[in-house]
Protein backbone atom coordinates (compact mmCIF):
# COMPACT_ATOMS: atom_id res chain seq x y z
CA UNK A 1 0.00 0.00 0.00
CA UNK A 2 1.35 3.30 -0.78
CA UNK A 3 2.37 6.02 1.74
CA UNK A 4 0.02 8.86 1.87
CA UNK A 5 1.35 11.94 0.25
CA UNK A 6 2.01 14.74 2.81
CA UNK A 7 0.61 17.85 1.98
CA UNK A 8 3.69 21.35 1.88
CA UNK A 9 3.24 22.98 4.96
CA UNK A 10 1.36 26.59 3.44
CA UNK A 11 3.31 29.44 2.19
CA UNK A 12 0.58 31.80 2.50
CA UNK A 13 1.92 35.25 4.05
CA UNK A 14 -0.66 37.51 5.88
CA UNK A 15 0.60 41.09 6.35
CA UNK A 16 -1.17 43.20 8.77
CA UNK A 17 -1.01 46.74 9.04
CA UNK A 18 -0.69 48.52 5.00
CA UNK A 19 -2.89 51.66 5.47
CA UNK A 20 -3.52 53.05 2.26
CA UNK A 21 -0.81 54.48 -0.86
CA UNK A 22 -1.10 58.26 0.91
CA UNK A 23 -0.55 57.23 4.44
CA UNK A 24 2.83 57.76 6.37
CA UNK A 25 2.57 54.01 7.88
CA UNK A 26 2.35 52.14 4.68
CA UNK A 27 5.82 52.19 2.90
CA UNK A 28 7.56 48.88 4.71
CA UNK A 29 4.33 46.80 4.56
CA UNK A 30 3.71 47.94 1.30
CA UNK A 31 7.03 47.23 -0.32
CA UNK A 32 7.23 43.77 1.56
CA UNK A 33 3.89 43.21 0.01
CA UNK A 34 4.92 43.73 -3.52
CA UNK A 35 8.38 42.52 -3.01
CA UNK A 36 7.03 38.68 -1.88
CA UNK A 37 4.07 38.69 -4.50
CA UNK A 38 6.57 39.34 -7.40
CA UNK A 39 8.76 36.37 -5.76
CA UNK A 40 6.23 34.13 -6.20
CA UNK A 41 4.74 34.62 -2.26
CA UNK A 42 0.49 33.95 -1.91
CA UNK A 43 0.52 37.11 -0.30
CA UNK A 44 -2.48 38.00 1.81
CA UNK A 45 -2.27 42.01 2.09
CA UNK A 46 -4.14 43.55 5.31
CA UNK A 47 -5.56 46.89 5.92
CA UNK A 48 -8.25 48.60 7.44
CA UNK A 49 -9.27 49.85 4.69
CA UNK A 50 -9.80 47.95 1.29
CA UNK A 51 -10.02 51.24 -0.70
CA UNK A 52 -6.40 52.22 -0.01
CA UNK A 53 -5.46 49.06 -1.36
CA UNK A 54 -6.73 49.26 -4.45
CA UNK A 55 -3.51 49.51 -6.55
CA UNK A 56 -1.78 46.21 -4.46
CA UNK A 57 -5.17 44.21 -5.90
CA UNK A 58 -4.27 45.65 -9.63
CA UNK A 59 -0.74 43.83 -9.42
CA UNK A 60 -2.78 40.82 -8.41
CA UNK A 61 -2.20 40.43 -4.68
CA UNK A 62 -5.38 39.53 -2.47
CA UNK A 63 -6.45 42.43 -0.12
CA UNK A 64 -8.40 41.57 3.25
CA UNK A 65 -9.68 43.84 5.48
CA UNK A 66 -8.07 43.86 8.77
CA UNK A 67 -7.83 45.56 11.67
CA UNK A 68 -5.68 44.09 14.81
CA UNK A 69 -8.38 46.06 16.85
CA UNK A 70 -11.34 44.00 15.47
CA UNK A 71 -11.87 40.84 16.24
CA UNK A 72 -14.21 39.56 13.63
CA UNK A 73 -11.94 41.02 11.20
CA UNK A 74 -9.08 39.17 12.16
CA UNK A 75 -10.67 35.69 12.20
CA UNK A 76 -12.50 36.23 8.49
CA UNK A 77 -8.84 36.38 7.64
CA UNK A 78 -7.35 33.29 8.75
CA UNK A 79 -10.65 31.65 7.84
CA UNK A 80 -10.13 32.91 4.54
CA UNK A 81 -6.59 32.22 4.07
CA UNK A 82 -7.33 28.74 5.85
CA UNK A 83 -9.66 27.54 3.34
CA UNK A 84 -7.48 28.54 0.15
CA UNK A 85 -4.22 27.04 1.91
CA UNK A 86 -4.99 25.35 4.89
CA UNK A 87 -3.14 27.71 7.04
CA UNK A 88 -1.39 30.68 7.24
CA UNK A 89 2.61 29.83 6.30
CA UNK A 90 3.65 33.12 7.70
CA UNK A 91 2.38 36.11 9.71
CA UNK A 92 3.98 39.36 9.10
CA UNK A 93 3.19 41.44 12.12
CA UNK A 94 3.45 44.95 10.91
CA UNK A 95 0.67 46.85 12.03
CA UNK A 96 1.09 49.78 14.54
CA UNK A 97 1.70 53.38 15.38
CA UNK A 98 3.17 56.14 17.04
CA UNK A 99 1.30 58.52 19.64
CA UNK A 100 3.83 60.89 20.44
CA UNK A 101 3.10 62.67 23.96
CA UNK A 102 4.85 63.00 27.28
CA UNK A 103 4.09 60.58 30.08
CA UNK A 104 2.61 63.42 32.08
CA UNK A 105 0.19 64.63 28.81
CA UNK A 106 -0.65 61.77 27.09
CA UNK A 107 -4.32 60.81 28.64
CA UNK A 108 -4.76 57.08 29.62
CA UNK A 109 -7.43 56.10 26.73
CA UNK A 110 -4.79 57.28 24.10
CA UNK A 111 -2.15 54.78 26.26
CA UNK A 112 -4.49 51.87 25.68
CA UNK A 113 -5.89 52.42 22.08
CA UNK A 114 -1.46 52.45 21.86
CA UNK A 115 -1.11 48.86 23.37
CA UNK A 116 -4.62 47.26 22.04
CA UNK A 117 -3.13 48.02 18.11
CA UNK A 118 0.89 47.78 19.10
CA UNK A 119 0.84 44.81 21.39
CA UNK A 120 -2.83 42.99 22.21
CA UNK A 121 -3.62 43.06 18.38
CA UNK A 122 -0.18 41.67 17.53
CA UNK A 123 -1.08 39.23 19.96
CA UNK A 124 -4.33 38.22 19.24
CA UNK A 125 -3.58 37.63 15.69
CA UNK A 126 -0.94 35.56 16.73
CA UNK A 127 -3.01 33.26 18.56
CA UNK A 128 -5.81 33.10 15.75
CA UNK A 129 -2.96 31.87 13.02
CA UNK A 130 -0.86 29.15 15.64
CA UNK A 131 -3.39 26.43 15.60
CA UNK A 132 -3.11 25.62 11.92
CA UNK A 133 0.58 26.24 11.89
CA UNK A 134 0.99 23.82 14.66
CA UNK A 135 -0.95 21.13 12.68
CA UNK A 136 0.84 21.70 9.97
CA UNK A 137 4.15 21.27 12.09
CA UNK A 138 5.78 24.85 10.15
CA UNK A 139 5.29 28.23 10.24
CA UNK A 140 7.24 30.94 10.13
CA UNK A 141 5.52 34.55 12.51
CA UNK A 142 7.78 37.89 12.20
CA UNK A 143 7.08 40.68 14.79
CA UNK A 144 8.05 44.15 13.77
CA UNK A 145 10.20 45.82 16.63
CA UNK A 146 12.17 49.04 16.33
CA UNK A 147 15.49 50.59 17.36
CA UNK A 148 13.31 51.95 20.26
CA UNK A 149 12.58 48.62 21.29
CA UNK A 150 15.74 48.55 22.79
CA UNK A 151 15.85 52.00 24.44
CA UNK A 152 13.47 54.82 25.04
CA UNK A 153 13.79 58.93 24.35
CA UNK A 154 11.29 61.68 25.71
CA UNK A 155 8.27 62.05 24.20
CA UNK A 156 7.42 58.59 22.68
CA UNK A 157 7.60 56.60 25.95
CA UNK A 158 4.33 54.67 25.76
CA UNK A 159 4.94 54.04 21.86
CA UNK A 160 8.41 52.51 23.11
CA UNK A 161 7.24 50.65 25.77
CA UNK A 162 4.88 48.67 22.87
CA UNK A 163 8.00 47.98 20.83
CA UNK A 164 9.83 47.10 24.43
CA UNK A 165 6.71 44.72 24.87
CA UNK A 166 7.25 43.00 21.63
CA UNK A 167 10.82 41.88 22.33
CA UNK A 168 9.76 40.08 25.37
CA UNK A 169 6.82 38.53 23.08
CA UNK A 170 8.97 37.11 20.65
CA UNK A 171 11.20 36.37 23.06
CA UNK A 172 8.90 33.94 24.69
CA UNK A 173 6.37 32.93 22.54
CA UNK A 174 10.00 31.36 20.02
CA UNK A 175 10.53 28.96 23.20
CA UNK A 176 6.95 27.97 23.46
CA UNK A 177 6.62 27.10 19.52
CA UNK A 178 10.05 25.68 18.61
CA UNK A 179 9.39 22.11 19.11
CA UNK A 180 5.85 22.60 16.49
CA UNK A 181 8.52 23.68 14.07
CA UNK A 182 7.41 27.12 14.38
CA UNK A 183 10.06 30.02 13.65
CA UNK A 184 9.42 33.52 15.51
CA UNK A 185 11.71 36.14 14.08
CA UNK A 186 11.85 39.81 15.68
CA UNK A 187 12.72 42.68 13.25
CA UNK A 188 14.82 45.79 14.21
CA UNK A 189 14.71 48.38 11.72
CA UNK A 190 16.37 51.69 12.42
CA UNK A 191 14.62 54.94 11.67
CA UNK A 192 12.69 54.56 7.99
CA UNK A 193 12.49 56.76 5.31
CA UNK A 194 9.14 58.29 5.34
CA UNK A 195 7.81 56.35 7.92
CA UNK A 196 7.74 59.30 11.10
CA UNK A 197 4.38 60.59 11.90
CA UNK A 198 4.90 63.96 13.21
CA UNK A 199 1.55 63.73 15.61
CA UNK A 200 1.96 64.33 19.36
CA UNK A 201 -1.02 65.04 21.90
CA UNK A 202 -0.76 68.65 21.09
CA UNK A 203 -1.35 68.49 17.93
CA UNK A 204 -4.74 65.93 18.74
CA UNK A 205 -6.23 68.37 20.97
CA UNK A 206 -5.41 66.36 23.78
CA UNK A 207 -3.31 68.17 26.02
CA UNK A 208 -2.99 72.53 26.46
CA UNK A 209 -3.08 74.22 22.89
CA UNK A 210 -0.84 77.59 24.37
CA UNK A 211 2.38 77.98 25.04
CA UNK A 212 1.76 79.72 27.88
CA UNK A 213 -0.10 76.42 29.52
CA UNK A 214 1.73 73.75 27.65
CA UNK A 215 5.23 73.24 30.01
CA UNK A 216 6.39 71.46 26.94
CA UNK A 217 5.62 73.37 23.78
CA UNK A 218 9.19 74.12 23.16
CA UNK A 219 10.04 70.67 23.20
CA UNK A 220 7.53 69.54 20.90
CA UNK A 221 8.56 72.22 18.19
CA UNK A 222 12.10 70.49 18.27
CA UNK A 223 10.90 67.02 18.37
CA UNK A 224 8.86 67.58 14.90
CA UNK A 225 12.00 69.24 13.26
CA UNK A 226 14.46 66.45 14.86
CA UNK A 227 12.76 63.21 14.03
CA UNK A 228 11.85 64.81 10.73
CA UNK A 229 15.10 65.50 9.51
CA UNK A 230 15.75 61.94 10.23
CA UNK A 231 13.60 60.41 7.36
CA UNK A 232 14.20 63.04 4.65
CA UNK A 233 17.17 62.35 2.25
CA UNK A 234 17.37 65.92 1.18
CA UNK A 235 17.55 67.61 5.16
CA UNK A 236 20.15 70.36 5.21
CA UNK A 237 22.14 68.11 7.66
CA UNK A 238 21.88 65.16 6.00
CA UNK A 239 20.44 63.00 8.99
CA UNK A 240 18.63 61.02 6.39
CA UNK A 241 21.28 59.53 5.45
CA UNK A 242 21.71 57.15 8.58
CA UNK A 243 17.55 56.01 7.85
CA UNK A 244 16.24 53.33 5.91
CA UNK A 245 14.22 52.63 2.93
CA UNK A 246 11.48 50.29 3.18
CA UNK A 247 12.81 48.35 0.20
CA UNK A 248 16.08 47.35 2.51
CA UNK A 249 13.60 46.42 5.00
CA UNK A 250 11.31 44.44 3.07
CA UNK A 251 14.34 42.84 1.63
CA UNK A 252 15.71 41.45 4.80
CA UNK A 253 12.46 40.65 6.15
CA UNK A 254 12.43 38.22 2.95
CA UNK A 255 15.28 36.85 3.57
CA UNK A 256 14.23 35.99 7.04
CA UNK A 257 11.00 34.40 5.95
CA UNK A 258 12.80 32.00 3.23
CA UNK A 259 16.07 30.94 4.65
CA UNK A 260 16.19 27.23 6.61
CA UNK A 261 17.30 28.48 10.00
CA UNK A 262 16.76 32.37 10.54
CA UNK A 263 18.01 34.67 13.18
CA UNK A 264 16.67 35.41 16.38
CA UNK A 265 16.80 39.12 15.42
CA UNK A 266 17.23 41.08 12.33
CA UNK A 267 19.09 44.60 13.25
CA UNK A 268 18.75 46.44 10.35
CA UNK A 269 20.94 49.74 9.20
CA UNK A 270 23.75 51.03 11.01
CA UNK A 271 22.15 53.09 14.21
CA UNK A 272 20.68 49.91 15.64
CA UNK A 273 23.60 47.51 14.95
CA UNK A 274 26.40 50.23 17.01
CA UNK A 275 23.58 50.41 19.94
CA UNK A 276 23.54 47.72 22.22
CA UNK A 277 27.25 47.27 22.36
CA UNK A 278 27.66 51.16 22.71
CA UNK A 279 25.05 51.16 25.75
CA UNK A 280 27.42 48.52 27.57
CA UNK A 281 30.62 50.57 26.99
CA UNK A 282 29.10 54.01 28.12
CA UNK A 283 27.37 52.39 30.79
CA UNK A 284 23.83 53.71 32.48
CA UNK A 285 24.64 57.11 33.25
CA UNK A 286 26.71 58.25 30.65
CA UNK A 287 23.71 56.42 28.34
CA UNK A 288 21.47 58.77 29.51
CA UNK A 289 23.90 61.87 28.83
CA UNK A 290 24.25 60.94 25.56
CA UNK A 291 20.06 60.51 25.16
CA UNK A 292 19.88 63.50 26.37
CA UNK A 293 22.55 65.23 24.11
CA UNK A 294 21.31 63.47 20.93
CA UNK A 295 17.89 63.89 21.08
CA UNK A 296 15.72 67.17 21.79
CA UNK A 297 14.58 67.13 25.36
CA UNK A 298 12.12 69.22 27.58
Amino acid sequence: MPEPIMQRPSRAVLITGISSLSGLSSGTGRALALRLHRAGWPVYAGGRSLEGLKDLEQEGITTLRVDVTDEKSMVEAVDWITAEHGAVGVLINNAAYSLNGTIEQTPMDSVRQQFETNVFGLSRMTQLVLPGMRAQGAGRIVIMSSIFGLFATPGRGYYEATKHALEAIGDSLRLEVHRFGIKVVVVEPSPILGAFVPTTVGDLGLAPSTDEEDPYGDFWERFVVWHGAYREVEHPKGRGRMSLRADHVAAVIEKAISVRNPRIRYRIGIPVRLLRPQRVIFGERAWEKFVRTFFPTP
